[in-house]
């Protein structure tokens, strides 16, 4: 008789693991798509800022480089997506994916810009992003070049009149 109740008890959890995980990879499919694209294009653009900066590229290393970011875009998106179905907020899909993807089209505009012979700096990038972010739009407009996220071919940050800008 206690092997019935056991037997019971592991079928009703595995049922519910099962309908849990079938949820999940139905909501993860939408957001495969914008990652196999960004994936596609930071392949693309990482080739071309390596070329340009003069490095060997090999394809194997390329290909091994993508699939290994292939798999950790599937971990971030179960990930988002089981947070969001166990705790029932749609929310948090997507500010993870969100901040996974946003960081990445920052690395692709990063590697395009740098085969048009311009630095991005990552750093003065998410702090100007923050200020943005903090509602002091009009500032963090006009210091964006001094916060040195672009930096000119020479290394230093030109404010909008091509002037080095100054050090703070």
């Amino acid at each position: 008789m206690e092997e019935e109740g056991a037997l019971v008890m592991q079928s009703s959890i595995s049922a519910t693991a099962v309908v849990f995980l079938q949820e999940a990879v139905l909501r993860m499919i939408p957001y495969s798509v914008p990652a196999l694209f960004l994936i596609a294009l930071d392949l693309l653009y990482g080739v071309r800022a390596a070329k340009y900066r003069g490095e060997k590229v090999r394809i194997s290393t390329a290909i091994r480089r993508s699939v290994t970011k292939c798999f950790s875009y599937v971990c971030w998106i179960i990930i988002a997506s089981t947070l969001a179905l166990a705790f029932k907020k749609d929310i948090l899909e997507w500010v993870v994916l969100g901040v996974v993807y946003f960081n990445e089209m920052a690395s692709i505009v990063g590697n395009y810009l740098q085969t048009k012979g311009i630095e991005f700096s990552f750093v003065g990038f998410y702090r100007w992003l923050l200020k943005v972010i903090a509602g002091k739009a009009g500032e963090a407009m006009d210091s964006a070049e001094a916060e040195g996220i672009i930096i000119g071919k020479d290394g230093k940050a030109r404010d909008k009149k091509g002037r080095y800008a100054k050090k703070r």
